[in-house]
């Protein structure tokens, strides 16, 4: 296939790889890490930045890098030149670099050796490499000459799966191979030299019951670690391996990992371990945890590295994510949990609330009505006074603010609340305000300008007072502002509450889910038209009726605006303003982000927490921008980032139902709550965020099943996108203005991933992900593409609606803006609202007469979506698109997008196909003097494309849609227009072009590697043919057909006509092939093979004449190309 050579146009250059990383090695103060072929470098130098700064591309061929082994130089100088010999799978290459604080130098390159076996393990010996291979054998390689100096097998030829080469001379090398049969086998290929014969195994270890797949050998204590199959970490005292015949034994056994485990690692001081579950254990030699790392997702961590110097360690997963960890006791704060000693014959009673003021001062309050603080610098406790009145029953909270701002209020049954200042408790205010319970109790705070007290009584009212200081700063002044109602409920009081810059309004949560904006100060709230009138309490909106004073009918201001049971029935935890925004969390294990419009609350976008977080405490934002969520898993109380998806700190608590309080501040992060009578406390320095480095994002924990390009936004030179490579190894075309294409993936992991891809840096930024699926997602489609200001705003920026669709019939509807942000690392920031979504089950839960129906099967798939853009300028059209979906229980269903996407329903679907149906997609055809057609064609698994002409769809009085057999069913789609059996078995690939002709070009990709090209001819009747029918049905026909039996050796996944001549495919054989058309047959030109393996989706799209064309392929893993025009 390569026969073509350079000359044959387009030849198709990879330009980003994001893969799982498979190798990571620290040289000095950087930082190898290997992704596919490509070799990446990062310089992890502390007086300057962590960022990388070189991408070798293709280093090693078509082979994945698993490792890296660096010469040993006599004065042990790294610092300006290194040998490295990269290997992996089959190939090994000896690469010399010089490199200095920003950039790296390649000085020479030796051949790509192609080793008949796998490589295991790599050494260098005296300037040569020894490489241990897959069925237990060692040859020694010279580099320079490029030839084979020693092949030594084993007597035991069995397969390996791993293996550690020990020793500096060929004469002491040693050999540790783990094999197939769970043992452990040491043998030395230097014996080979007296006999000439296979060596046969010195010693043989068992112990594990799985497949070993990591060694580390750490000779200065003569210590051996490997990891298994079987989910432990084995520690060996085996001496010195040189000498034969010493004894082993193990000393270790270690389990902590819930899946495989794939590396291990071996220190001074600790031993470090990987695997399938994700997290990175630090042990001590005795087996015990000290420190466990999480924050990857996916299928695990597939390579560590340490740095002993600095303390690091550097983990690389599945998800092609690259995080720089610390160890403890090196820049790295102590955490745990310590008992405050509450217990004393001097502190009667027991304790019933407990809260923080700032993050180093505790209060607690008993039963006999006593106060208590804990100052942790005294480290002493301390009664403030004493009540009886708040004996039975009290509330407990300290208002909000810096360290020392000095405010608790108390709340008892009586409806009493008293507010303490925690420097002068002598100088506390009490008001009565109710004649019952005071049910709970919130602080608002804004700025250092007013500061609320909310309190809840009987029957839904809450009495907001305001607080303020005397100018002497030792008396406050409490005055009740306003009272308000909260809407009737059975837990009818407030939870939390918030103000909402600048402070006109102040949002409260309540116990029943609900969401409510209240005026600060009612009596200059203006009713919407009433002009500057300003109203009294008992004419804003809600307002009770009945006298003030009166308890017996509950009177207050009404909210101006309700999201009612937002967060289901368990209720609202927190509501939290930034950045222009609401967030919202919940006990339903999901946080909103809200909007305020004219005075409304609106919906924006509704996130789950991770996996098994049922309860959300609230959030915080932290000083890089990012927030973290706070909530209980199980019995643990959990600190999560949703940027990183890692757990930053876990307090086994006992879970969320006792009394708990929670502070953050620069300083210190401190988390307080009861157990056993006892105030425990957890606190660690720094704050929430830990001391990791992300060096390198996440993509997908997954596979990504579906990748489209939304758009392109162009930015200018004052936004200057950062580049990795030097000017004189830029690509032609990457100059000029900064053009950055927007793409968005959805993955077998339920997230949907909006992605920049900058055509100057070879490099993507993840600008956000939509956690909204329960399932996986597995179709994309995108429509209305525009710009935030509209067509005539000229400013840079992107807008799009997206609509996406996966398992358990699963379909969601959001809209994406990205605009310029020169403070992020992309220079782009993107926010997303969800506009609605779809279930099939709960649409057939919400329907009459359900038992004269078939249920519909909750395990439905979407496989496919296609956007049908509706012919607008007609009158009696409906006001959005259609939404195809190709469904796996045999259906073809079209769903109404109305009001921008804020309304999705079913409309029609159709069972023509009687089997899973893989692909739909639309397309258009226009003729002069004729109305716009509009096209659906959809595949199924027998091989059958179908077409369906949809143009009169949404008409008043089409015979398009028939009716549904029963009232509340979707409509009948009917017979289609015309069928085509394309291939024997499934279609997993779908396109269309039009031609210059005014026909089309239809493209299909089977499983059997086939392609199918044809070209397809819309007819319309002559009236005198019509026979009088209201409406002209189109006459479709296939003009020209062709097949290429065997053009992939597996499934064609993508298909793409770029024009009427060439044609782009792909398919699982790792194989981008081009072909020629509108000579016949379609002609092979040229192929060019990719490193992501199972490609299930591609997308390719033109950038700009000087750039040319790119492609984005999904598999396990994303790659793009691009090729010129």
């Amino acid at each position: 296939m390569d026969a073509f050579g350079d000359y044959v146009w387009p030849r198709a250059t990879s330009e980003l790889i994001l893969l799982p990383v498979t190798g990571l090695e620290c040289v000095g103060d950087r930082l190898l890490a290997g992704e596919g072929p490509d070799l990446l470098v990062y310089n992890l130098d502390l007086g300057g930045h962590l960022r990388m700064v070189k991408r070798v591309q293709n280093l090693l061929g078509h082979f994945l890098i698993h490792g890296f082994r660096v010469r040993p130089e006599p004065k042990g100088d790294l610092d300006s030149e290194a040998m490295i010999a990269v290997f992996g799978s089959k190939g090994l290459k000896v690469v010399k670099v010089s490199w200095g604080q920003s950039h790296l130098r390649e000085l020479w390159r030796s051949g790509l050796w192609n080793m008949s076996d796998w490589i295991w393990d790599v050494r260098w010996i005296e300037g040569n490499v020894a490489v241990a291979l897959g069925h237990n054998s060692v040859v020694l390689y010279d580099p320079v000459i490029g030839c084979m100096l020693q092949d030594v097998p084993c007597t035991d030829r069995c397969t390996l799966s791993s293996a550690c080469l020990v020793g500096d001379t060929w004469k002491e090398l040693t050999i540790v191979a783990g094999a197939v049969s769970n043992e452990l086998l040491i043998w030395y290929p230097a014996t080979a030299l007296t006999d000439n014969k296979p060596v046969a195994p010195d010693r043989r270890v068992s112990g594990h019951v799985g497949v070993i797949f990591s060694m580390s050998y750490l000779e200065s204590k003569g210590l051996l670690a490997t990891a298994s199959e079987d989910r432990s970490v084995r520690l060996w005292k085996v001496g010195d391996l040189r000498v034969p015949g010493g004894r082993v034994q193990n000393i270790g056994h270690c389990f902590g990992h819930s899946a495989r485990v794939w590396q291990v690692k071996l220190l001074e001081n600790y031993l470090i371990s990987a695997g399938e579950d994700c997290v990175c254990l630090v042990w001590s030699h005795e087996g015990e945890i000290l420190q466990a790392f999480r924050g990857h997702r996916g299928r695990g961590i597939r390579a560590i590295a340490t740095h002993e110097r600095q303390a690091w360690v550097v983990t690389g997963g599945d998800d092609s994510g690259i995080r720089l960890w610390h160890l403890a006791g090196r820049g790295y704060p102590g955490l745990g949990v310590s008992s405050l000693s509450f217990k004393s014959p001097s502190r009667p009673g027991a304790l019933k609330a407990v809260t923080l003021a700032g993050s180093w001062r505790v209060l607690a309050v008993t039963d006999v009505g006593s106060l208590y603080l804990y100052d942790l610098e005294v480290k002493s406790w301390e009664q403030l006074l004493e009540d009886n009145r708040f004996r039975s029953y009290c509330l407990l909270e300290a208002a909000p603010g810096p360290e020392g701002f000095g405010l608790c209020a108390l709340a008892n049954g009586e409806g009493l609340v008293k507010v303490v200042p925690i420097n002068t408790p002598t100088a506390a205010v009490e008001q009565k305000l109710f004649q019952g319970k005071v049910h709970s109790l919130s602080w608002a705070l804004r700025g250092y300008e007013e500061l609320l007290l909310l309190a809840s009584g009987p029957g839904g009212v809450i009495a907001c007072l305001e607080i303020s200081a005397a100018p002497t700063g030792k008396a406050i002044f409490v005055k009740e502002r306003c009272r308000y109602l909260l809407p009737p409920s059975k837990q009818r009081w407030h939870t939390c509450s918030a103000f909402l810059p600048p402070g006109d309004f102040l949002v409260c949560g309540d116990r029943r889910g609900s969401v409510m904006l209240f005026p600060v100060r009612p009596c200059l709230f203006k009713k919407p038209g009433a002009g500057s009138k300003a109203i009294t309490a008992a004419e804003a909106p809600g307002a009770g009726s009945g006298s003030g004073g009166s308890e017996s009918v509950p009177t207050g201001i009404g909210p101006v605006s309700t999201l009612h049971s937002l967060h289901g029935k368990q209720g609202v935890t927190s509501v939290t303003c930034h950045g222009g925004y609401l967030y919202s969390t919940g006990r339903d294990s999901s946080y909103f982000q809200l909007f305020v419009h004219g005075g409304h609350l609106q919906p924006v976008l509704r996130q789950k927490a991770c996996r098994g977080m049922n309860w959300v405490a609230g959030l915080r934002m932290v000083p890089d921008g990012s927030m973290v969520i706070l909530g209980f898993h199980a019995n643990e109380f959990v600190v999560w980032s949703p940027r990183s998806h890692e757990k930053l700190h876990i307090v086994n608590c006992g879970g969320g139902h006792r009394s708990w309080a929670f502070s953050d501040t620069e300083a210190a992060m401190a988390f307080t709550y009861l157990k056993d009578g006892e105030v425990m406390l957890y606190r660690a320095l720094g704050g929430c965020i830990r001391p990791n480095v992300i060096l390198r994002e996440g993509l997908h924990g997954r596979e990504i099943t579906c990748v489209k390009r939304v758009g392109t936004v162009t930015l200018g030179p004052e936004f200057e996108v950062p580049n990795l490579e030097h000017p004189d190894s830029l690509e032609p075309g990457s100059e000029g203005p900064g053009l950055i294409d927007i793409v968005i993936t959805g993955s077998e992991d339920t997230t949907v991933c909006v992605l920049a891809l900058p055509t100057t840096t070879g490099s993507a930024h993840a600008l956000t992900s939509v956690c909204n699926h329960i399932s996986s997602v597995r179709a994309l489609a995108v429509w209305a593409v525009g710009t935030p200001g509209g067509p005539q705003d000229t400013r840079p920026g992107l807008t799009a609606q997206v609509v996406s669709a996966g398992g358990r019939a699963e379909i969601h509807c959001f809209s994406v803006m990205v605009t310029p942000d020169a403070s992020t690392p992309s220079r782009l920031a993107c926010h997303v609202m969800h506009l609605s979504s779809h279930r099939l089950d709960e649409y057939w839960d919400r329907q009459r007469n359900k038992h004269k129906m078939i249920k519909v099967d909750p395990e439905t798939r979407y496989m496919s979506l296609a956007i049908c853009e509706l012919d607008n300028d007609r009158p009696g059209l409906g006001p959005g698109p259609l939404v195809a979906a190709a469904c796996s229980d045999g259906a073809v269903r079209l769903f109404l997008l109305q009001d921008s996407g804020r309304i999705l329903h079913l409309l029609a679907e159709s069972f023509h196909h009687k089997r899973c149906v893989l692909k739909v997609h639309s397309f258009t055809h226009e003729a002069p003097n004729q109305r716009r057609r509009l096209i659906l064609c959809s595949a199924a698994t027998d091989g059958s494309l179908a077409f369906w002409d949809l143009t009169t769809a949404m008409d008043k009085g089409s015979t398009t849609l028939e009716l549904p057999a029963h009232p509340g069913l979707p409509y009948q789609m009917g017979t289609p227009s015309m069928t085509v059996q394309a291939h024997s078995c499934g279609v997993n690939s779908l396109h269309t072009l039009p031609t210059p002709e005014g026909h089309h070009l239809v493209a299909s990709g089977s499983e059997d590697g086939s392609l199918h090209v044809f070209t397809l001819a819309v007819k319309m009747p002559e009236p005198e043919e019509a026979d009088g029918e209201a409406e002209l049905v189109p006459q479709l026909c296939v003009l020209e057909e062709y097949s290429v039996p065997c053009a992939h050796a597996a499934h064609v996944t993508g298909v793409k006509i770029l024009s009427p001549k060439l044609m782009v495919s792909a398919s699982i054989d790792q194989r981008l092939t081009f072909w020629r058309l509108g000579q016949g047959e379609p002609t092979f030109m040229n192929s060019t093979v990719y490193h992501v393996p199972d490609v299930a989706d591609m997308d390719c799209w033109p950038v700009s004449p000087e750039f040319g064309h790119r492609c984005a392929l999904a598999g396990q893993g994303l790659e793009v190309y691009n090729w010129y025009d």
